[in-house]
């Protein structure tokens, strides 16, 4: 009885269970990624000054010619 027990109890019970915490894990981890990629937009524009760099680094990212044509 026991041993029959342990077959049935790792393969439907421990497996699910260890493949959903994969899965937190794995959604966690992409949430961090994704707030690391945010910008403050806000403190940005107050730390700028006008003809930075940034500014033609940005213009680049967004395609400000593409936009506006």
């Amino acid at each position: 009885m026991a041993v029959e027990f342990y077959v049935l109890v790792i393969p439907f019970c421990a497996i699910p269970v260890f493949l959903v915490s994969l899965d937190y894990f794995n959604k966690n981890a992409e949430i961090e990624r994704r707030k690391r990629n945010v910008i403050d937009f806000d403190k940005f524009v107050q730390n700028k000054e006008k003809g930075d760099a940034i500014d033609s680094d940005i213009a680049e990212l967004l395609d400000l010619d593409k936009i506006a044509a």
